[in-house]
């Protein structure tokens, strides 16, 4: 169910047998259990994953399928900006991923042309919002996350609930850019602040609207620079 714990589980089950795979393999080793188990899925979330920081991933055309992951260089400082002013928002209701990613697979095989043109927008956007972190400029970082959703929304018809669109509306004035995370439905909305540690304002925000969903919550978060790491224990 999540690209992730595959890779987490994948990268115990090696060290146990006396492995340790690199970061790339472990990528790599996630996309062929996905296509094992048919719930398909890209190959973003394993990197986001398995490589700490800030990183940009490519593939060519052609088979096998190979990405190239390069991490993106981003000082102490602007880290601790970003950091400030990344807030999680859990929106109450899980996503429902696979009908929605399978309609966008569909529509890009039927080859439309707004889901062409919206592809080749959105790896634009990726080298839009690397050059943004490289300049250190969060306000085009957040304006990079909104656009991003904005061309998500486009590959995938119906992945922004209404009460996700009113809760991203009331916190306009707010927040730099906004995404709801993974294929969208549900589940976590990121947010980019203005102010940094802002959480208690978004929450007034929020607050003031009566959306019928309980079980919002909001989550401080930081930039993980360790990526995914396997530690062994002995056991009493």
């Amino acid at each position: 169910t999540s690209s992730i714990l595959g890779a987490c589980i994948i990268a115990a089950a090696a060290r146990v047998c006396g492995m340790e795979l690199k970061e790339d393999s472990l990528v790599h080793a996630v996309l062929l259990t996905e296509q094992l188990l048919t719930t398909g899925g890209g190959w973003q979330d394993n990197v986001g994953g398995v490589y700490g920081g800030a990183k940009i991933c490519r593939s060519a055309p052609g088979l096998p399928l190979k990405v190239t992951t390069d991490v993106i260089p981003m000082s102490k400082e602007f880290r601790q900006i970003l950091n400030d002013r990344l807030v999680l928002i859990y929106t109450g209701r899980a996503r429902l991923a696979r009908n929605l990613l399978q309609n966008v697979v569909r529509r890009w095989y039927s080859r439309l042309p707004e889901i062409v043109s919206t592809v080749k927008s959105l790896t634009e956007t990726a080298s839009e919002a690397a050059d943004a972190i490289q300049e250190e400029d969060v306000i085009k970082v957040g304006q990079c996350l909104t656009k991003y959703w904005s061309q998500k929304k486009c590959m995938a018809e119906g992945c922004e609930p209404e009460f996700v669109k009113q809760m991203i509306e009331s916190l306009d004035d707010l927040i730099l850019g906004a995404s709801l995370a993974g294929a969208g439905g549900g589940g976590f909305l990121a947010v980019i602040t203005k102010e940094a540690n802002d959480m208690n304002a978004l929450q007034k925000s929020l607050d003031t609207l009566s959306l019928g969903i309980p079980g919002q919550t909001m989550h401080s978060a930081e930039i993980d620079m360790d990526g995914l790491t396997v530690c062994v224990e002995a056991i009493q």
